[in-house]
């Protein structure tokens, strides 16, 4: 078995803090102390300039507390577990300063990239939300258009950012049904990846997607493409309530072996096809 992620780190947690998820900050530390991690990082979400309700993300006094707790967490559990205090930020190309200018304000640990709206008019729709308003929308837009935009955004992204790892790469309209990649898309996907692998961005690991579609984010066939180019991997749950920490992780090793040894017998499957589902290798 390899040693391809380190799956005593969860590094991707959220709390109530982001108004779509449960539970305090204590009470995923503590959950994280039972399943035996030795590392719980909170990615709590930073989004800027965004037009949409409900607001899906820490405001300034959220993040005061954020940091206030987390520094508490960390003495308090100081050698039981490591308490790392992140940001998921959300790329605007629009707000590029601005999101710079406030990561800036704070002591921030890692930060994880990532995209979750498309402008639409004046307003922004949810690309990862399950409300049946957005998917509507974003279906009548056209998927193909808004795909190409969110690969557009995460390019600029990791061009343009300092981060430590992209977040959920392929999770965009995951709640749409019959979304395929084409081979636009797949130029994208390759780019994104030339682009971390010259930034030494790492790739996340997000186990939530075993849930969503029984294979975690992203796609087996991108994690080995990122496996080519020699990109490091980092476990992350996404979880949005304690149970969740570490969800999955017994999975990992396995799971990424056989990606690994599928991408030393056989190039990856997303090169001999134009039009491939997300969980395709």
């Amino acid at each position: 078995m390899t040693s391809l992620i380190d799956t005593t780190v969860d590094g991707h947690v959220h709390t109530r803090l982001c108004n779509h998820a449960i539970g305090e900050m204590e009470e995923y530390v503590e959950k994280a102390v039972q399943r035996g991690l030795g590392t719980i990082i909170f990615l709590e979400h930073l989004e800027t300039d965004i037009r949409y309700q409900p607001r899906s993300w820490l405001d300034e006094e959220d993040f005061s507390y954020y940091f206030k707790e987390g520094a508490r967490l960390k003495q308090c559990y100081q050698g039981r577990i490591d308490v790392r205090l992140g940001m998921e930020v959300g790329f605007n190309p629009a707000a590029r300063k601005t999101i710079k200018q406030r990561l800036a304000q704070y002591p921030v640990e890692r930060v994880g990239l990532s995209c979750h709206f498309y402008r639409h008019g004046d307003a922004h729709l949810n690309l990862l939300s399950r409300r049946r308003q957005s998917l509507d929308l974003l279906a009548a837009i056209g998927p193909e258009a808004v795909v190409t935009s969110y690969f557009e955004t995460l390019i600029e992204a990791v061009a343009s950012m300092d981060c430590d790892v992209l977040c959920h790469l392929d999770a965009v309209l995951r709640h749409l049904p019959g979304i395929r990649f084409n081979e636009e898309h797949q130029r994208q996907i390759h780019m994104l990846l030339d682009g971390m692998q010259a930034k030494g961005v790492a790739l996340e690991i997000n186990t939530s997607g075993f849930d969503y579609r029984g294979a975690a984010f992203p796609a087996p066939w991108i994690i080995s493409e990122a496996l080519q180019r020699r990109i490091p991997l980092l476990a992350g749950s996404d979880a949005h309530r304690p149970s969740e920490v570490a969800r999955h992780f017994e999975q990992l090793p396995h799971y990424l072996d056989e990606i690994l040894s599928a991408t030393t017998s056989h190039p990856p499957k997303a090169e001999r096809s134009g039009l491939f589902p997300l969980s395709s290798l």
